[in-house]
């Protein structure tokens, strides 16, 4: 049996090259493919484009069966569960609207209760504390006679040195507040009320308050922020000469 030939097979002698070769093919199924479009859109091709009866029949599903097989859901669109009821709204407006009330009402009932513990530790102290001999004026009233508002401030601050200063009322056994002071000058005829009312106008400027009481009991007010102001008070109404 001869041996198989293991020789490359080669173009034919009509072609000098493979590419030769290659172009000759294409050019041919060019030729072809041409022939087959011109035929295609003649217009005397034949009409009846039915496909043969043994070939396989398409059928494509309905609208209703490619939303199910997509697993599309339809109908309305469910609650968003991320927003309340109207009844759960209600419910948490109810609950916030208590909330603050809570607060105001603690908030409230605490002040109230500080309130009442300063108080009554005040009354205790002034029961339990000694009671102190009241002393003499600080200044003699002849000297005071004709007091003006700057002298009248002056002899005010010295009155409460020398009888102690206190808050909540306007005198006892411990000293005296501001319209105590004042109190016991005009009542000792050192000063009349005129000038008294004259030297607070000056020293409302002072402190920046309508109410001297209020300004003389608060909570944070020292002895030594009184003379300040009664001093400053009696500068001003030394300046406007009175």
């Amino acid at each position: 049996m001869p041996a198989a030939s293991t020789a490359t097979p080669t173009a034919p002698r009509t072609f000098w090259s493979e590419a030769a070769l290659a172009a000759a093919v294409d050019a041919v199924f060019a030729e072809a493919l041409a022939e087959e479009l011109a035929a295609a859109f003649r217009d005397d091709a034949p009409a009846d484009t039915t496909p043969a009866d043994d070939a396989p029949a398409i059928v494509l599903p309905d609208t209703d069966t490619l939303i199910r097989q997509a697993g599309i859901a339809t109908g309305p669109c469910p609650p968003d569960p991320r927003l309340l009821s109207r009844s759960g709204q209600i419910t948490r407006t109810a609950g916030r609207l208590a909330a603050r009330a809570a607060w105001v009402l603690l908030k409230y009932s605490t002040l109230f209760a500080a309130g009442v513990l300063v108080a009554s530790v005040r009354v205790l102290w002034h029961l339990l504390t000694p009671s102190k001999a009241p002393q003499l004026e600080a200044v003699p009233p002849e000297r005071l006679r004709a007091l003006k508002a700057a002298d009248f401030l002056e002899a005010t601050s010295e009155t409460i040195k020398a009888r102690g200063w206190i808050q909540g009322e306007y005198s006892s056994p411990d000293g005296v507040c501001i319209l105590g002071a004042e109190r016991e000058l005009v009542w000792s005829d050192a000063a009349s009320r005129k000038t008294s009312s004259d030297a607070n106008v000056y020293l409302r400027s002072v402190i920046g308050r309508r109410s001297i009481p209020r300004w003389n009991d608060n909570l944070h007010r020292t002895e030594e922020q009184v003379h300040r102001a009664l001093l400053a008070a009696a500068e001003r109404a030394r300046a406007a000469a009175q």
